[in-house]
């Protein structure tokens, strides 16, 4: 008997239907529990949960290698802005037949909308989100719904630094392209319609030039230019502003027993232009089914479930999560906890997704650099409008060609093309110069120590890596001590942002790898001049020549091979320096440092488009094997060739 009971225990096991997902720690155990009760319900069917980093695009990347690696994670747990990619790649499959068998009226249209791209469903919302705008009820009655409204307010009752008038995310990355397309959609405004960019508009610049307004006019701190989510939220909390512009999460820690503001808090919809509509971002993750799953309806089971107002209570509850179900915001156990669900219900009506496009981590990290630039100063509104609208019209159009017509179309490559040889072409003739006079000096009978002439060569045998972080922090404004000892010196009156304009992370990106590289040409050019026969030199003295003579006729002909090398070096490592640029600027601000290197690293690594890379990849290595020729050619005295 024991033994039936074992083979039949064995045979359930083995039989037993096992599925993947990947989401973030599982705090509050809420996934935990959504999973026990649906296999109490389906015993066949085991959910292993996976629990991946918080970033999202890690989470991201995590899916995507399982997809290329041929192990597809079966239940595609997926932020809303993942599903266009998704989709265009073949990694899901359409779920609209699934779709018909739940009752589709209950869930929002904006969540379902953002799952469904080229006509059909891939994605089933399980939380919603929203960009909402946070008040203080104790100092203002009435809410604005316009801008016009919120100025008039903010002009009354701010008074920084007590008191500003709202904080909101102001980082360069994903939330501050969200509030960006608040203002944008408010204004008329939007990134893509029917298939062209429509960036350069007029609404565009009023949206760019309203946001940067509010950092003229003082209305919010310098200090949003760094702030996330989180970071607004605290100062909010701590009573410093009037409004804040953030995600529904925030309304329970406002509200918190321990909270400042617990009582004073109200939610509304994001302001708009007078005569346009409000609009917020919608936020929010779902469920997609991978290709290549072997049991679909096992999936689609779980997902059912998960989605269903028993589960979407419990992420409430445990998680905080906003449901995706119309009905759940008048549940009688949810608005005990959250009474503001119908006014956020209200506004989530008016929710709008991010643009549906396989490109859109492209077109987000265009959008977050140049909204960036014109709230800090470095682009004007119609500068920052121009440029997205050319590099995201250049993106979308360019991927409809061929490769090589492409390369003419990249708006973004002749960018990057531009800083390479304004780097390229500063940056060496200064190395090769400075290292010639540093050579020349060496190679007399200086009285250096052997420790003297070795700190010469010191820079170069550091790492780039550590080398440039180290020029990052004393370049920093206010703490690095290049400001502070130009200051001191009276050579400027005040700390200067190196990093933060376009000229000063060149220069400072220029002046780091004329100081790394430089040692490397005075060792070729020591080798060289010591390599010089002192008979030779001695006997154009003998016949009465001086020293430019002899340099000309000795020293630079016989240094030649040397400098030649040097040059070939150093032009190939500065047309392909990568490392520099990527610790020093990250190719910022606003793409101001970006070189080819680069660019195609992220077009590898971060936009997944591996063919147009290596394309370009191949086409750089030749114009440096055509580089090489040139060098090789013109530095090729008469009497080395009749060698």
């Amino acid at each position: 008997m024991s033994f039936l009971i074992y083979t039949l225990l064995f045979s359930s096991a083995f039989s037993q239907t096992v599925l993947r997902m990947i989401g973030p720690e599982d705090v509050g155990g809420a996934w935990r529990e959504i999973i026990k009760r649906f296999e109490e319900k389906n015993p066949d069917i085991k959910i292993k949960y996976i629990s991946g980093p918080w970033s999202t695009d890690e989470r991201q990347n995590m899916y995507i290698r399982s997809f290329l690696g041929g192990d597809p994670i079966e239940i595609v747990y997926m932020d809303v802005t993942w599903t266009a990619k998704f989709a265009e790649n073949g990694w899901i499959i359409p779920l609209d037949e699934f779709f018909k068998r739940i009752d589709r009226e209950d869930f929002i249209e904006s969540t379902v909308e953002a799952g469904i791209y080229k006509g059909k469903l891939y994605r089933i919302p399980v939380r919603a989100d929203v960009g909402v705008l946070y008040y203080r009820k104790d100092i203002i009655q009435k809410p604005p719904e316009t801008w016009e409204d919120f100025l008039s307010i903010c002009e009354k009752h701010s008074k920084p630094p007590d008191l500003y008038c709202i904080v909101f995310q102001g980082m360069q990355y994903e939330g501050l392209t969200c509030n960006f397309l608040e203002y944008l959609w408010g204004a008329g405004g939007d990134v893509i319609k029917n298939g062209k960019v429509f960036l350069y508009r007029k609404e565009t610049i009023e949206a760019l030039s309203f946001m940067k307004g509010l950092i003229d006019k003082n209305y919010a701190p310098k200090s949003v230019l760094t702030f996330q989510e989180q970071h607004s939220l605290s100062f909010f909390a701590e009573g410093k502003s009037i409004f804040m512009r953030n995600w529904p999460y925030a309304w329970l820690i406002l509200n918190r027993e321990n909270s400042k503001l617990k009582g004073k808090v109200g939610i509304v919809p994001m302001i708009h232009k007078r005569w346009f509509k409000s609009a917020g971002t919608l936020g929010g993750w779902g469920f997609g089914i991978a290709r290549g799953t072997k049991d679909v309806e096992a999936a689609w089971k779980f997902i059912e479930y998960a989605t269903s107002k028993e589960a979407q209570k419990i992420l409430h509850f445990r998680r905080g999560g906003v449901p995706s179900r119309k009905s759940l915001f008048y549940d009688s156990d949810i608005l005990k906890e959250s009474p503001h669900y119908p006014q956020l219900y209200r506004t989530l009506l008016n929710a709008r997704a991010r643009p549906v496009h396989p490109d859109y981590p492209r077109i987000s990290d265009t959008i977050q650099k140049h909204v960036s630039a014109v709230l800090t100063g470095i682009e004007k509104p119609e500068e920052a409008a121009v440029i997205m609208d050319k590099s995201i019209e250049s993106v979308i159009k360019g991927k409809e060609e061929n490769l090589f017509i492409r390369i003419f179309r990249d708006f973004d490559l002749y960018i990057v093309l531009k800083n390479t040889l304004v780097f390229t072409l500063i940056s060496v003739p200064i190395e090769l110069i400075l290292g010639f006079f540093i050579a020349l000096l060496l190679n007399q009978k200086l009285n250096l120590t052997g420790f003297g002439k070795l700190s010469v060569l010191v820079p170069w045998a550091l790492p780039t890596a550590v080398m440039a972080m180290s020029w990052q922090w004393m370049f920093n404004n206010p703490f690095g001590v290049i400001n502070d000892f130009l200051v001191r010196v009276e050579l400027i009156s005040r700390p200067l942002d190196w990093l933060s304009i376009p000229e000063g992370a060149m220069f400072v990106a220029i002046f780091a790898d004329i100081w790394k590289t430089t040692p490397f040409v005075v060792i070729i050019l020591l080798a060289g001049l010591q390599s010089i026969p002192k008979e030779l030199r001695d006997s154009i003295r003998i016949d009465g020549a001086g020293h430019i003579r002899e340099f000309l006729y000795v020293v630079l002909p016989l240094l030649m091979p040397f400098i030649r090398v040097a040059l070939i070096f150093r032009l190939l490592q500065a047309f392909g320096v990568f490392d520099l640029i990527y610790v020093l600027t990250k190719g910022g601000p606003a793409d101001s440092t970006k070189v080819i290197a680069l660019y195609i690293y992220d077009l590898a690594f971060r936009y997944d488009e591996i063919s147009y890379a290596m394309f370009l990849t191949i086409l750089f290595t030749a114009l440096c094997l055509l580089l090489i020729f040139f060098v090789t050619r013109i530095t090729t005295l008469e009497y080395e060739r009749l060698k």
